[in-house]
């Protein structure tokens, strides 16, 4: 028996099946790494605009317990302040506290708690409108930063003879 020998031909390159095959998985190894980084930067973004309305609205909750406002309800925004695109509304009521359990011999007035429901609004032009934060808090019937809440929290308390230190 005799056998014929066929020259081996060589592989010399890639067959245009394996290229197109070796393009599709580029192709969607890309598009999913693109689309990750549009999510993150998009997270990112969500997070600094989230982040700036708690600055924005701690410093507003702030000037409430400094000042209380006189209506029950206001609106403004942040552009003085140089954030254009934050606004805020505000709903404010006074309520009397109510303590269950607690019993006086002598009939003690307490004073008001005053209750703040803060909204802060994110508008861009861009995005819809949207409502990154909104803050429900009750306020001190005390003014903390006066000469007799100071007193009341003892914070003037006399130092000890002899230097402060022991």
């Amino acid at each position: 028996m005799m056998r014929l020998h066929r020259p081996r031909r060589r592989r010399a390159g890639f067959v245009l099946l394996e290229v197109l095959v070796s393009m599709v998985i580029l192709g969607i190894s890309v598009a999913t790494l693109m689309r990750s980084f549009t999510m993150s930067l998009q997270a990112l973004r969500t997070n600094q605009i989230v982040h700036q309305a708690t600055v924005l609205a701690d410093q507003l909750v702030a000037d409430l317990e400094l000042a209380p406002p006189t209506q029950s309800s206001s609106e403004g925004s942040f552009e003085e302040q140089g954030y254009p695109n934050f606004s805020w509304s505000m709903r404010y009521e006074e309520t009397e506290p109510r303590y269950r359990s607690a019993t006086t011999k002598n009939k003690v007035k307490l004073r008001p708690l005053r209750h703040a429901l803060v909204k802060l609004t994110y508008d861009d032009g861009r995005r819809k409108r949207w409502v990154p934060l909104s803050v429900d808090v009750y306020l001190q019937p005390i003014e903390r930063w006066s000469y007799q809440s100071k007193f009341f929290n003892e914070l003037f308390k006399e130092e000890p003879e002899g230097g402060g230190r022991r």
